[in-house]
């Protein structure tokens, strides 16, 4: 593509294999990938995806399109490797709240520290715009990625949930229903935060979750007691 009327690359790298200024040819295109993706979260946290143009994420980053074509060849591009990033960070903020889960431990013991965690990040406004609604009606393909994370999600819930009742079983169709079907919830709190302006506390806001959580499992000990086979276990 024919280069771009935007400011000259801020790191004076080349591609010379040489170092400079202590960098490798390697850690500086890293370094200018991330400029990218600040600059998506940026543009497109404020702007929209719509919004977004080449040309306006080199101005954004201050790099020329020369190097955003070294890492990038759409603006879809960036759009889901910014996503794939704050989602990233969402989940590790998450486990790292998370305390060290063992039986016995109630669903607020588990809940409260990892959902606080989890709505600090997401009432971040680029986050949110960018993770809860730019990324939808994109694409197939950015489609396909939502889906594949929101999975994970899922996925990551589930593991959590079975380290917390080890003895209890359903047929694990079910077990991934259940799990999407909460992290369905949390999504749509998460939303309606957003669209307030988020304007609800944060304390709010995990006491509502942590209350849909320990509804789910009190619903489970009435429903599949330990001492029975659960009705939905399957098998006569």
């Amino acid at each position: 593509p024919a280069a771009l009327a935007v400011p000259a690359a801020s790191d004076g790298s080349d591609n010379s294999g040489r170092l400079y200024g202590g960098a490798a040819p390697e850690d500086r295109a890293q370094r200018r990938r991330e400029q990218f993706l600040d600059a998506g979260l940026q543009l497109i946290g404020t702007e929209g995806y719509r919004g977004a143009s080449v040309r306006a994420l080199c101005r954004q980053a201050k790099l020329t399109d020369r190097y955003f074509y070294e890492s990038f060849q759409t603006v879809e591009d960036v759009l889901i490797a910014v996503y794939q990033r704050e989602n990233a960070r969402l989940k590790a903020a998450v486990l790292a709240a998370l305390p060290a889960v063992e039986t016995g431990m109630s669903v607020s013991d588990v809940a409260r520290p990892a959902l606080r965690a989890f709505f600090e990040v997401a009432r971040q406004p680029l986050v949110a715009r960018i993770v809860w609604f730019e990324v939808l009606g994109v694409s197939d393909r950015v489609n396909r990625i939502y889906r594949d994370t929101i999975s994970e999600y899922g996925k990551t819930l589930l593991g959590i949930i079975r380290r917390l009742y080890p003895m209890r079983s359903l047929r694990p169709e079910l077990e991934s229903l259940m799990a999407m079907a909460i992290v369905g919830a949390i999504r749509q709190t998460t939303m309606a935060l957003i669209v307030s302006g988020f304007s609800t506390s944060i304390d709010d806001l995990v006491e509502v979750a942590t209350l849909l959580l320990e509804c789910l499992v009190l619903r489970l000990d009435l429903k599949f007691p330990l001492s029975g086979k659960p009705r939905w276990a399957g098998g006569s």
